[in-house]
Order: structure tokens, then C-alpha cells, then sequence
């Protein structure tokens, strides 16, 4: 009896015995089936515009305060029937003191109309009739304002609605402010007495007046970086020996020599005669000893003196009467 129930425990511990594993069917090959696809759609090319817009010259163009300049636009027609169509135009100001920018006087002449019109802040709309083939100018007439700020800008905005399909053509005209050079007329040997007061003054008008140059290489002038003709000469009034602005703007180009120092020993040699116009010396002649480039220095020896005794000075207290043989100073 224990064997037989020894036998018995020898198998599974509990439950039923296990299912026979199914088995795995052979894997059936499927056949690609190609699928079609729709080709892409051919973009329709966009039909071209008999009228467009193209500035005439500049389409951005700075000025400076003052001033007036004219701005112009070709209206071309490529139909061969005349076109009968609407010309949008707006005028819009930019400052770079948001609230404080001035406004800026545009005129323009209308299309068929006889004289100049005003053009306000707001968008106005001209029929216009277009020949065939032809081109209508347009004009538009700028003053920048007296007190403008440096980067203001004012914008002339054209945009034309014709029977064409697609998009309306839009073109800006537009006039950005600048500063500019201004010179300064003073009597001799007070440019630099002109050019203190007016910085003293600049600091109540910071945007009057950016930067003063005092060249001694030209005297009886002071040049002045400025944005108005008419705030430097309202700052110019009452201030001692400055006798008023030289009309017309001075480029940077007339002025960048000036910005360059030059070596006041250059062109002296060993050995030249020079006459000192400045210092105790003052008139005598003297012969050049030596030459010192990296401080602008010459050392000479008055002729008349009894007893030789050098004497050094600035190389833009001599004057050249003799350039005799020797060598540069280096």
C-alpha cells in the first residue's frame, strides 16, 4: 500500500494535467499589392499684374532738420487698353521718442489735378486712369520739421486697387532724420571760448547739440554735430565773439581731415632754420639739433645767443625759414 501510494505522489503537485501545445501554423506569404498614389498638384503660376509701382529714385532717404526733399513713384501700366483704378496713400509718422515726434509737412500733387495738396496722417483714395502702355509719376514733396529727433521717420505708404487678380501693389517712400555738421563762425583765437559756453549750455538741451569740434589747424571756426540750423543758432545767441552760423551743411568728408591728428615735427630736419613764434623766444632764429617724433618736440639753438644753449619746444612753436641738409629726427 505505501508503495503504491509513493507512486502515486510522483507527478504533479495540483491541478489538472497540462494541454498539449498547439502547434504553430507555417506562416503563409502575402503578395505586395502596389498602392496608388495621387501625383502633387501643379502650382498655377500667378498671373502677372498689368499695373505696378516703383519708386523713382530712393525709397528711403535721410535728412536733415529743415530741409525739404521730393520723393517720387513710376504708376506703369503693361495693358494694351487704358486701366481705370484706385491709388491709396497714407502718411505715417515714427518717432524715437514715442509721443514727441513732430509732424512732417507732405504735399503731393494728385493725378489730373491742377496744383499741390496737403497730405494729413491719414489714408486718402485717388482714382486714377492709366494709359495704355504708359507710366503716371507721382511726387510727394517732404519738409523735416525744425525739431525733429535724430531717427524720426515719415512714411509715405502708396498701395493701388485695379480689376487684376492677386495681391495689390504697395510701395513706402520713406525720409529718415540725421544730424548734421554745422559750422561756426567766431573771431580769432575764442574758438575755444565759443565752443565752452555752448557745451555749458548743451547740458539743459542735450538733443540740440551731440559733440563740439574745436580744429586748430583752421581758425575763426568751430564745427558743431547738431540736429536743427535753428536750435544751435537759438543756443548761439548772447554768447560772447560767436558771430552766427555759416549757411549750408558741412559733410563729414570736409570735416574727417580735421578728425586726424597731424605729427606737428614732420617735414623739420637737422640742421633747417626755424624762427619760434611762441614762448619767451618768441621771434628769434634758431637752428634744428634734434628732433623728437614720439613727443612732438625740437630742440634748436638761437643763432644770436652768445653762448649756444639748447632750447627745447613744441614742434607747432617753429616756423620753417630754411631747410638745410641733415636727417629727419625719428
Amino acid at each position: 500500500m505505501d508503495g503504491e501510494g509513493n507512486d502515486q505522489g510522483n507527478g504533479l503537485l495540483s491541478g489538472a494535467p497540462p494541454e498539449p501545445a498547439a502547434k504553430a501554423s507555417p506562416a503563409v506569404p502575402t503578395a505586395s499589392v502596389p498602392v496608388a498614389t495621387a501625383p502633387p498638384p501643379v502650382a498655377k503660376p500667378a498671373p502677372a499684374r498689368l499695373l505696378s509701382i516703383q519708386a523713382a529714385d530712393d525709397t528711403t532717404r535721410e535728412v536733415t532738420a529743415g530741409t525739404v526733399t521730393t520723393l517720387s513713384a513710376v504708376l506703369s501700366s503693361r495693358s494694351s487698353e487704358p486701366i481705370d483704378a484706385t491709388l491709396s496713400v497714407e502718411v505715417g509718422y515714427k518717432s524715437t521718442y514715442p509721443g514727441e515726434g513732430a509732424e512732417w509737412p507732405v504735399s503731393w500733387a494728385p493725378p489730373g489735378k491742377r496744383g499741390r495738396a496737403e497730405l494729413f496722417p491719414r489714408k486718402e483714395r485717388q482714382n486714377v486712369h492709366v494709359g495704355p502702355n504708359a507710366g503716371l509719376p507721382l511726387s510727394f514733396e517732404i519738409t523735416a520739421p525744425v525739431g525733429v529727433r535724430y531717427g524720426d521717420r515719415v512714411e509715405v505708404r502708396l498701395e493701388i486697387e485695379s480689376p487684376d487678380a492677386g495681391a495689390n501693389p504697395k510701395l513706402t517712400l520713406a525720409c529718415v532724420a540725421r544730424q548734421a555738421v554745422l559750422a561756426i563762425k567766431t573771431s580769432r583765437g575764442y574758438e575755444r571760448e565759443v565752443a565752452d559756453t555752448l557745451l555749458a549750455r548743451t547740458e539743459e538741451k542735450p538733443d540740440v547739440v551731440f559733440s563740439l569740434l574745436v580744429p586748430s589747424a583752421i581758425r575763426g571756426y568751430v564745427f558743431a554735430e547738431g540736429m536743427s540750423f535753428e536750435g544751435v543758432r537759438e543756443m548761439l545767441k548772447g554768447i560772447r565773439k560767436a558771430r552766427g552760423l555759416v549757411e549750408g551743411e558741412t559733410t563729414l568728408k570736409e570735416v574727417e581731415p580735421l578728425l586726424v591728428p597731424k605729427i606737428t615735427v614732420e617735414g623739420f630736419v637737422e640742421g633747417a632754420i626755424v624762427e619760434l613764434i611762441s614762448g619767451p623766444f618768441k621771434g628769434e632764429k634758431a637752428r634744428v639739433k634734434k628732433i623728437d617724433q614720439a613727443k612732438e618736440e625740437i630742440t634748436v639753438e638761437l643763432i644770436e645767443a652768445v653762448v649756444p644753449i639748447p632750447v627745447t619746444v613744441r614742434g607747432d612753436h617753429v616756423r620753417m625759414l630754411e631747410k638745410g641738409g641733415g636727417k629727419s629726427g625719428g
